[in-house]
């Protein structure tokens, strides 16, 4: 199946700017896909893959994250979620409104610089990480609470909170953003879309440039030049994040994992989870299970 990119139409307009609702489903169903309007999910309940940009992190309960205008995105439930369990749930807040939110003001005063800032670099998407957020999780479970004019302001002040926080961190890379465009229907786009389903497969790079109509050369350049990463290092770094989540959650063993995650040798997956996280696979298990 072609796995495409899709662009979202949500009802922000200018009688109601602002979205802000509580979310419960069996599990998330967004394939990747973007839209104009800046987003704060916050999850209270699920875990599993995060995908942002050319990010790929698992998310957790607790976690919350703000997306810029146009950033794709998608949120994919661990597989346990998909067995139709009535215990478990995806449960959290999804805030939504729109990309001028205000933005006469946010580029006129000094007072709103530290917001304008937030929103700027949200372009990459921002991760605020449990337990620091507190502060902002209270407010963002406040928000679909309140109307109106209470719930622009509240909305502000969240926006405050956001980014005085110290530990928040950017998730895409500086080279992505730059490259990204507003025509979502363009190659590079499918091309990180199929990949970001499929990097777990043997994908062969004679047949993935087959697949976009380029030669294999052509399709290297243009995917360095489109991402800042090589194909190799973008599959690498998908790979080597969904092997920290094999090491921490569960008890197979390294060898196991190194094949699960698509890496032909044990020699080889313990050389490239170092090189990627400075540890190997056990000293990596060790830090965290200890």
């Amino acid at each position: 199946m072609e796995n495409q990119i899709m662009h979202e139409q949500l009802t922000i307009n200018e009688q109601d700017p602002i979205i802000a609702r509580f979310y419960d489903y069996e599990h998330f169903t967004y394939p990747w896909h973007f839209h104009s309007e800046f987003e704060i999910i916050y999850v209270g309940e699920s875990h599993g893959e995060r995908f942002v940009a050319d990010s790929m992190e698992y998310f957790h309960p607790g976690d919350v994250i703000l997306l810029g205008s146009n950033l794709p995105h998608y949120m994919r439930s661990n597989e346990i979620f998909y067995k139709g369990n009535p215990g478990l749930r995806v449960k959290g807040v999804v805030i939504q409104f729109a990309h001028d939110y205000m933005s006469h003001a946010i580029n006129k005063y000094a007072e709103l610089t530290h917001i304008k800032s937030l929103l700027n670099n949200a372009k990459r998407g921002y991760h605020f990480p449990h337990p620091q957020n507190q502060e902002i999780i209270r407010d963002i479970e406040a928000l679909p609470e309140y109307k109106g004019f209470q719930r622009i302001i509240h909305l502000l002040l969240l926006l405050d909170k956001m980014a005085a926080c110290k530990d928040k961190r950017l998730l895409g890379s500086p080279h992505f953003s730059e490259n990204i465009t507003v025509s979502f229907n363009n190659r590079i786009e499918k091309i990180l879309s199929f990949l970001n389903y499929h990097y777990l497969e043997n994908i062969s790079l004679d047949n993935l440039a087959f697949k976009f109509s380029m030669n294999t050369s052509a399709f290297c350049r243009y995917f360095k030049q489109k991402t800042g990463k090589s194909y190799i290092n973008y599959i690498q770094d998908l790979r080597i994040g969904h092997a920290r989540k094999l090491l921490v959650g569960t008890t197979y063993d390294i060898s196991h994992i190194s094949i699960e995650c698509g890496f032909n040798t044990i020699c080889h997956f313990n050389k490239i989870f170092k090189r990627k996280t400075s540890l190997t696979p056990s000293e990596y298990r060790n830090k965290f299970i200890r």
